[in-house]
């Protein structure tokens, strides 16, 4: 089957950049930033079209958007696109600041500080600077922006200065941020427009894909000026016409979630074939497809095969035959130069996964042939082994009516997510979030003394913080701001354990993961990872903290240290097994299992710890018992099912990407997982009862 080509229209206007003729999303966008004081900009645009140079060169050029903090869904994304504003820096010959920041990097710059000083601190010092000189643009993850405005770091003014000095903030993919994490970023943008004396005023989602959920809250919730560069129109005449997206051959093929690499293994003449002398990315679901294929591919071809996964990651500085990867992959390197794919192989389970990935073949080369292999859900090969030829505009539409994204239940806003919301609120007013009610509850400490607005303004606060809490998260619920106040209290005062460790699960923009330090000695990599994965998938030794720090090398000892709070357990991984073993869990019985299902909610428990067999080996006997105890002493944050998780997924439609481990009879949803689920579980309920 044929895709088309994709062009789009270039204008007679003023150039972006020399004297190339810019696109209608780049100049809506340059008169946008250059006439309006507050907006919303969205730059929707298909992939390779140039959204970034957008906002970039205006950025960079001139100082309407003051000090910009650009936001990208993964820190590979975030690296890859602060070494293209260099480049773009140095093109342009401009004197605006450029600094990359993640966790890593704060840590390196606070250690070649000749005076101690926090990471908060750092960073509150980098916007300074950018504020004195007019502008900058400082490239990061969301949890650095919104770690920040919740005020977690230790610099207790970090909150202030964001809102005070940083006048732009990017959103880069925003398509893929979850309802969660969407719902949760607009309320803080609405609480810091309703805030007298900030400078966050201006607002860009950069997407390939438009969403109406979004600007539709932000028309009717939010109020500002918005703009949308897809439905605006201008007056500049069409010039030409420049390829964005080539003509690909593309072909589906059946395999389950999680089993196309084990199909792809099973027919490496298939590979060899289709690659030929091209180069080729592989991106699929799980890190254990990704590193077996890739260590198959290095025994069985001279290719010079980059990996790249959560677990594992190639560096990219050398060029490669074949790029093996996962959602790391998708949304963390820009496929061009040197990086640019003639053939990719994938697997697309829902319409958005697929749009990603697919739009990774894009800069087309006149006269290359594009080719794609798509492992899909049987319904979809069905689909379409009718079709001959597709427009990307077609082939988006059928994909609609055979697959479905997953999505968060519209009833997580008011049972529990506008927790969150509450939370951030509150620890604006008053000073104390969730650790500080924990520790004031729990460990009987006093209040802090610094924090929080000035008391006359802190009650004001919190009031119109609880409006505006019910108009984001209670549009379709009758609930009104007393009742909300009323349903959650003081938290320092909660006698409700449940609501302060829902808010506490909720604090991370991804959750707070049940993960563990590991150190791969075959790439010198330390790392965090998911718990329960590799316990299934990794031949590994599990060592004691001060065991772990005498084994890695001392470059990562600062490392281990900044991690050492939030993770249950240290591993050195010598290699993935071919088959998984079985986790499960064993211990007491929660209360929950005594409630019937519409009665049950997710909360921690504890006196459970995690059973792990390996039947295909009877002698691989790994020792998680460290790991255990860490767990026990923890809990577990959790949401039981009466059915096993095979049972249960099937029973709710529950999404693949979701883990159920199997508890006695039934199965447990753990972290994040067990709101959702939960949240699906109520949704199928109240169906059955009208």
């Amino acid at each position: 089957m044929i895709i088309d080509e994709l062009s789009i229209p270039r204008y007679d206007d003023e150039p972006l950049i020399g004297d190339h003729l810019p696109f209608k999303h780049q100049i809506i966008a340059r008169d946008t930033i250059r006439n309006y004081e507050e907006f919303f900009l969205f730059i929707t645009s298909p992939t390779g079209s140039g959204k970034t140079d957008a906002w970039a060169v205006p950025a960079l050029k001139e100082n309407d958007l003051g000090v910009v903090i650009a936001l990208y869904p993964t820190n590979a994304l975030a690296e890859d696109q602060y070494r293209s504003l260099k480049n773009l820096k140095d093109s342009l010959k401009s004197n605006k600041q450029i600094e990359f920041v993640t966790a890593e990097t704060l840590g390196l710059m606070k250690d070649k500080r000749s005076y101690r000083m926090t990471k908060g601190e750092i960073l509150t010092d980098i916007v300074h600077k950018m504020a004195h000189k007019s502008g900058g643009i400082i490239v990061t993850n969301p949890d650095i922006f919104i770690y920040a405005l919740k005020g977690y770091y230790y610099d207790k003014y970090i909150n202030s200065v964001f809102k005070g000095l940083i006048n732009t903030v990017v959103f880069d993919e925003f398509h893929l941020y979850d309802m969660r994490q969407s719902d949760i970023i607009l309320f803080m943008l609405h609480d810091i427009l309703c805030t007298e004396g900030t400078a966050m005023r201006k607002f860009i989602f950069l997407s390939a894909t438009p969403n109406e959920n979004i600007e539709s809250k932000i028309k009717n919730v939010l109020g500002g000026t918005l703009v949308d560069t897809e439905k605006s129109t201008i007056n500049s005449k069409i010039v030409d016409e420049k390829s964005i997206m080539p003509r690909i051959d593309l072909e589906f093929r059946h395999a389950p979630r999680f089993m196309a690499g084990e199909l792809l293994l099973a027919d490496l003449n298939l590979l060899h074939k289709f690659k030929g002398n091209n180069r080729m990315a592989i991106i699929f679901d799980s890190a254990h497809e990704v590193t077996l294929l890739s260590d198959e591919l290095r025994k069985e071809t001279c290719w010079n095969v980059c990996e790249r996964s959560g677990l594992r990651r190639d560096s990219m500085a050398d060029t490669f035959d074949v790029l093996v990867g996962n959602k790391a992959v998708e949304v963390g390197i820009d496929f061009k130069g040197d990086s640019a794919i003639q053939r990719l192989v994938f697997s697309g389970h829902n319409v958005s996964e697929f749009l990603q990935r697919f739009g990774r073949l894009r800069n087309p080369i006149h006269g290359v042939e594009y080719k794609s292999i798509c492992f899909a859900p049987s319904g979809v090969v069905d689909h379409f082994k009718n079709f001959e030829r597709l427009s990307r505009q077609q082939l988006e539409e059928n994909l609609r009516k055979t697959m479905n994204d997953p999505k968060i239940e519209g009833n997580f806003r008011w049972r529990y997510g506008y927790l969150e919301a509450y939370e951030y609120i509150y620890k604006n007013a008053y000073g104390i979030g969730v650790d500080e009610a924990k520790s004031i509850r729990n460990d009987h400490k006093f209040p802090p003394l610094t924090g929080g607005l000035p008391s006359d303004k802190r009650d004001n606060y919190f009031s119109c913080g609880l409006e505006l809490i019910r108009e984001h998260y209670f549009a379709d619920v009758v609930m009104d701001s007393e009742k909300i106040r009323d349903s959650v209290g003081y938290l320092e005062k909660s006698t409700k354990s449940e609501l302060l460790e829902l808010m506490d699960e909720l604090s991370g923009f991804r959750g707070n993961g049940i993960d563990i330090a590991y150190y791969d000695s075959t790439n010198n990599k330390f790392g965090t990872y998911n718990a329960f994965f590799l316990m299934r998938w990794a031949n590994m030794d599990v060592f004691s903290k001060k065991q772990f720090i005498k084994m890695v090398p001392e470059e990562h000892h600062k490392k281990v240290e900044e991690v050492s709070k939030r993770v249950f357990g240290y591993a050195r991984i010598n290699n993935l097994i071919d088959k998984p073993r079985h986790v499960s869990f064993a211990g007491r019985n929660p209360e929950q299992m005594d409630l019937p299902e519409e009665e049950r909610r997710p909360g921690k428990i504890y006196g459970i710890l995690p059973i792990v067999k390996n039947y295909n080996d009877t002698n691989d006997h790994l020792d998680i018992s460290r790991i255990v105890n860490n767990i026990k002493a923890a809990g577990l944050f959790c949401r039981y099912l009466p059915n096993t998780g095979k049972v249960s997924k099937k029973l709710y439609d529950i999404d693949d990407y979701i883990f159920l481990t199997n508890f006695k009879d039934g199965s447990l949803a753990i972290g994040l997982d067990a709101i959702y689920v939960d949240c699906v579980i109520h949704e199928r309920l109240s169906a059955k009862l009208f």
